[in-house]
């Protein structure tokens, strides 16, 4: 809970201070500290503000790092389309910026919900 209220100060003061590399950040920070908590939908809420931010900084790895920490969070909450959605969206980024790392973790992430979707469809009752 410490964490928390340092995270949540930190983005009411970048907010103050008008800086919205620090609120990106902060946000950032919030949603890995409610992802821990395994509290996943206010994490997600976190993370798109973040995406959005980095988004309008023009932060490509930023902008990948929000689309990874929410497809995560999104497996999280069994939720795999949305989860695909954002995993797709970081490999993209990841080309863009040439970052294989990132790249090369997005294609195992996305082969993995691509095989819980298959997996949950083989599954489910007609």
């Amino acid at each position: 809970m410490v964490c928390l209220f340092w995270c949540r100060h930190t983005l009411q003061l970048s907010r103050e201070l008008a800086n919205c590399a620090l609120e990106a950040q902060a946000c950032y920070s919030l949603g890995n500290a409610y992802t821990l908590l395994g509290d996943y939908m206010q994490a997600i809420e976190y993370y798109l503000l973040h995406l959005n931010i980095a988004r309008e900084l023009s932060d490509g790895v930023g902008e990948s790092r929000a689309c990874w920490s929410l497809s995560n969070a999104y497996r999280a909450v069994g939720n795999s389309d949305e989860a695909l959605s954002y995993v797709l969206h970081h490999r993209d980024i990841c080309a863009q910026v040439s970052s294989l790392t990132c790249f090369a973790a997005s294609r195992a992430v996305c082969l993995s919900t691509c095989l819980t979707t298959s997996f949950q469809l083989e599954n489910t009752a007609v």
